[in-house]
């Protein structure tokens, strides 16, 4: 697969561009769309994603994944948040970098990057997965309508070049996408659930407006996430439940 890079100063969203792209004609594998600077970038369930221009890394790296068609969808959106994950760590010099359910980036209990995966099919055939990802580099300041942003310069107090991260984390993603072409699905389920945000430790949820305490035990490779709830074992689609960040005991 040969890595092939478009830079745009300026777009609504990579995502957005790609998929425009594709229905006009199709990019080769392995392409990826970098974006300087985004006015209406997006995260998981239509949320926005802000970030300071020339500052952060957004980007959506382009896959033809029909040989996988036989598997769940989201055993790739795995080998993206691991090879995520590990490019990062390993760049940054910072191994406490953790996969939030299902696809965040969180370092302690603040949100580094995200991912959001955006798929084309025919029939049952995966033509086209759009991987888009946006991460907090070198931002210093985050407004304050933002939750929990943070970024590697915060955590480390280093600047990065974009070029060389970028690279990096297209090599590990392509390592696992790759992998798990080969059928390599358990020491990547595996190595997902090494990393989880808060597998098997207790905290505080929210369902319906209601908060419980609950603990994470196993994410199933068609994305379902198993919990230990008072009321006993509970499996939770994408959306049925939030993450109560920063409440104590």
């Amino acid at each position: 697969m040969e890595f092939t890079l478009i830079r745009l100063d300026e777009v609504d969203s990579t995502n957005n561009y790609a998929m425009a792209r594709i229905q006009h004609g199709g990019l080769p594998e392995g392409t990826v769309i970098q974006a300087l600077q985004q006015h209406a970038g997006r995260g998981q369930r239509n949320r926005g994603w802000i970030s300071e221009p020339r500052a952060n890394l957004l980007m959506s790296l382009i896959l033809k994944p029909a040989v996988i068609s036989h598997h769940p969808p989201f055993l790739l959106s795995m080998a993206v948040a691991t090879g995520l994950r590990e490019a990062v760590a390993t760049h940054s010099g910072e191994p406490n970098f953790y996969i939030k359910w299902t696809n965040d980036l969180y370092w302690n209990d603040k949100k580094a990057g995200g991912i959001l995966i955006e798929n084309t099919w025919k029939g049952q055939f995966w033509q086209y997965a759009v991987v888009g990802i946006g991460l907090n580099v070198n931002q210093k300041q985050f407004p304050p309508e933002l939750p929990n942003p943070v970024s590697l310069t915060q955590i480390t107090g280093q600047e990065y070049d974009l070029d060389q991260l970028l690279r990096a984390i297209y090599d590990q993603i392509i390592k696992r996408y790759q992998d798990l072409q080969a059928g390599k699905t358990e020491a990547l389920i595996r190595e997902y659930h090494r990393w989880l945000y808060r597998k098997d430790v207790e905290a505080w949820y929210e369902s319906n407006q209601q908060r419980f305490r609950g603990t994470i035990r196993e994410v199933f490779p068609d994305g379902r996430l198993l919990m230990d709830t008072p009321e006993g074992q509970r499996i939770w689609n994408f959306g049925e439940i939030e993450f109560v960040i920063g409440q104590s005991n």
